[in-house]
């Protein structure tokens, strides 16, 4: 999945939802999120501790047993994420999500 642009958790939480509509969907499968062209300085930090909360009923139809890698080329947007998925790993821990910063590494990660 590539997500560009500016984009609220109401648009996110919708484009999640269209991802049980695809053929290729199955429960568990492992995803590569490319964020390189989101700007996560310029989506409200509201928003961005709203997100949990949005996304919890949809993480339940995604399966329980699966990989996400993340990826930023943007060294800001990076260190940012780095601090969310810490406090991510609070409330979920166990919770099998990765950053990255080249493509190519993520997809080796969900290959291992």
């Amino acid at each position: 999945m590539k997500i560009t642009g500016v984009i609220t958790v109401e648009e996110l939480v919708a484009g999640y939802e269209k991802i049980f509509d695809l053929e290729e969907f199955q429960p568990n499968m492992n995803a590569v999120w490319d964020l390189s062209a989101l700007d996560l300085k310029r989506i409200p930090v509201g928003d961005i501790r709203a997100l949990p909360a949005a996304m919890r009923g949809l993480m339940a139809q995604r399966g329980d047993n699966y990989k996400a890698a993340l990826v930023t080329t943007r060294s800001v947007d990076y260190q940012l994420l780095r601090m969310y998925f810490s406090l991510l790993n609070l409330i979920s821990p166990g919770f099998r999500m990765r950053l990255f910063q080249k493509l190519d590494d993520a997809y080796g990660w969900l290959t291992e």
